[in-house]
């Protein structure tokens, strides 16, 4: 029988600390599979980067007109994702989170309401059409930010790299939105929900196969004004109960984590009955 031996490989991407554990019979294997999966992550991590001034997603932001002819990929990721705002009721919104990015630039809070205020007529993805590849803005305010869906998009497709491969056992974690595959010397992947109150423990551990698990919560991604934390997930209208973390298992990564977002945002939202609700933080 072949003996395999479980490598680990680390690396950044997405503003993210990244995992790679590979089930592999040689460590060739395994350091082919992961430089895969690395290269893939670096490449969409480029072109859909909010900031980066050489990014596919800062040229549509900082446009001359309004009728833009995309790539298959950035299409399909767009129409993801307008698939997501419609079945979340708009809590999770592209145009949501890149238009009011601009309001987190403030010097104060008092600044930082009027700019949301002003801004927020614009950030809804009411002010895109797409039909195939044409992207069109009915406006030149609105902005749009992948990133609740491109890092989830890239464990996804992470899985299937390794799988086409024939790499037999993997897990793929990127920044805490995680899928595995196969089993850990014959066991399940096992993972741990951190404690968002005690980062030093777990609130729970759980077996994953051939499944992906999405933690969402405010206290890691923030911008800081005058001592107010903002959270990088924007919420609209506070509502009277709210998560602060929502942690979901689901068939793919980025069903666990638009919908991880989507419950922090809207907590009165119905899950899909393909997903389980794992653990909630008030």
């Amino acid at each position: 029988m072949e003996s395999h031996t479980v490598h680990f490989y680390q690396f950044e991407a997405f503003s993210a600390p990244c995992e790679l554990h590979i089930d592999a019979p040689t460590p060739s294997v395994a350091n082919d599979a992961a430089t895969t999966v690395i290269k893939n992550a670096k490449r969409l991590e480029h072109l859909y980067s909010f900031f980066r001034d050489d990014s596919e997603i800062y040229a549509l932001n900082h446009r001359t007109q309004d009728n833009h002819l995309l790539s298959d990929e950035l299409s399909g990721l767009i129409q993801l994702s307008l698939f997501y705002t419609n079945i979340t009721q708009g809590a999770f919104d592209i145009a949501m989170a890149g238009t009011l990015k601009e309001a987190t630039k403030a010097f104060s809070i008092h600044e930082y309401t009027i700019q949301k205020e002003r801004l927020s007529p614009y950030a809804s993805s009411s002010h895109l059409h797409l039909e195939g590849n044409l992207l069109s803005f009915s406006n030149s305010t609105t902005k749009i930010d992948l990133g609740g869906i491109v890092k989830e998009y890239a464990v996804d497709q992470s899985i299937l790299l390794l799988q086409s491969m024939g790499i037999n056992a993997a897990l793929v974690n990127f920044g805490g939105d995680l899928a595995a595959f196969g089993s850990c010397h014959n066991q399940p992947w096992r993972v741990g929900i951190q404690d968002p109150q005690n980062p030093e423990s777990n609130l729970v551990e759980v077996d994953i196969h051939t499944m992906s698990l999405c933690t969402s919560g405010h206290s890691k991604r923030y911008t800081l004004i005058q001592e107010e934390r903002i959270s990088h997930i924007v919420i609209p209208i506070k509502k009277a109960e709210s998560y602060s973390q929502v942690s979901i298992l689901a068939p793919s990564t980025v069903d666990a984590g638009i919908w991880s977002t989507a419950l922090l945002v809207n907590p009165t939202l119905i899950l899909p009955t393909h997903m389980q609700l794992l653990k909630t933080v008030q």
